[in-house]
């Protein structure tokens, strides 16, 4: 079952930002650990624009292969899975407002928007693609179910296994296809997403059986792991294993992200998180402005180690952590997260906290 609000809000009040208990928070936390996680990935390619272009040895090569190991795709595959959910609860949210499906369109051109400027600053972007591909994704959900399902799957699988068997193996299709492949695979992640929203994944009273699920992708991720590190750490054929074959960890990280936020350690231990992922577009173009200034800065001193490169990851994501924390005891939402909100609806929405809530949102972050 989707969450949804206590009751539809009327056209007088509907600039009024979505009441905090309506947020799921697991999926704020989640979120949050996959920006973590793509900024993490992403260090590489910054560091390779600053002019560190020369491939890891030694100690950094195990590092940097830990860290595909751990991380590449799968946080690609989170991030888009939750972004299906997004647009799931949005088109749930639309309805129950009985607002036009263009104020989808349009959120999905705003992103689009804010891709390109993303990709001017010097980041890796993946707004844009995900405006688009969120657009082709609305005429989908008008497929019965099962059609749906058997979509989404494919897309999300299919890819992975013919750029496998290209990558390692005798395949040769024809050069066009692997662009082509590589958008449909997000787009499949998204489906998953939305359709496994749509069964009440991130509720208590969920149909699906999440332990089941973080079980048997945990004992599919075993094998993966042990076939990456026999590849050879950072060869050409690890990386590609390590992407290729996301999906089942990730879906792990998921699930295992679920049943730990059930128990009260788990939400205790990861709540600094759920203000991080709350502000996750913000956060993340401010990712790209901190490392495009930043990291020419570091690599003009000399080689940046892969042990200062987790270092360097790590002051961000606190500084941002901090930053997401402190703005919202203010503000209801960050300040990318507003001006999209106030694009989407056409209208201004109230940023600041009024003065009898603020005590409130204080006590809740």
């Amino acid at each position: 079952m989707i969450h949804e609000p206590a009751h539809a809000k009327s056209a007088a009040d509907r600039t009024q930002p979505s009441n905090p208990k309506d947020r799921i928070v697991s999926i704020d936390v989640i979120r949050g650990i996959a920006i973590a996680g793509i900024l993490l990935i992403n260090l590489g390619y910054f560091l390779s624009q600053a002019g560190q272009t020369e491939d890891p040895v030694g100690t950094d090569a195990v590092i940097w292969q830990v860290v595909d190991d751990i991380a590449l795709g799968k946080f690609h595959f989170v991030f888009a899975f939750l972004f299906g959910t997004g647009v799931r609860i949005f088109l749930s949210r639309l309805r129950a407002k009985h607002r036009s499906t263009w104020v989808y369109v349009r959120r999905m051109i705003i992103l689009i928007a804010a891709g390109i400027i993303n990709s001017a600053l010097g980041g890796i972007d993946v707004l844009a693609s995900y405006g688009v591909l969120a657009l082709l994704l609305l005429p989908l959900t008008r497929l019965p179910r099962w059609a749906f399902v058997i979509l989404g799957v494919a897309a999300a699988t299919v890819p992975d296994v013919l750029q496998l068997a290209s990558s390692l193996g005798d395949l040769q299709p024809p050069a066009l296809l692997f662009p082509i492949l590589s958008y449909v695979r997000t787009l499949g992640h998204m489906m998953l997403g939305f359709w496994l929203t749509g069964l009440g994944l991130y509720s208590a009273a969920t149909r699906i059986p999440v332990t089941g699920l973080f079980v048997l992708s945990l004992l599919g991720s075993v094998p993966i792991w042990i076939w990456t590190t026999a590849a050879g750490t950072g060869s050409t054929e690890a990386h590609e294993i390590a992407f290729r074959t996301a999906l089942v960890p990730g879906l792990m990280y998921i699930t295992g992200l679920i049943l730990l936020l059930r128990t009260r350690l788990g939400r205790k231990s990861l709540s600094f998180l759920r203000l991080y992922g709350r502000m996750a577009f913000s956060n993340y173009l401010g990712q790209t402005v901190v490392c495009v200034l930043v990291i020419p800065l570091l690599t003009a001193h000399g080689h940046v180690s892969a042990a200062a490169g987790l270092i360097v990851w790590a002051v961000i994501i606190i500084a941002q952590c901090a930053f997401s924390t402190v703005w919202l005891r203010f503000f209801r939402y960050g300040p990318l997260e507003w001006l999209w909100r106030c694009g989407t609806y056409w209208e201004l929405t109230p940023l600041r906290y009024a003065a009898e809530t603020r005590s409130e949102s204080a006590s809740q972050t």
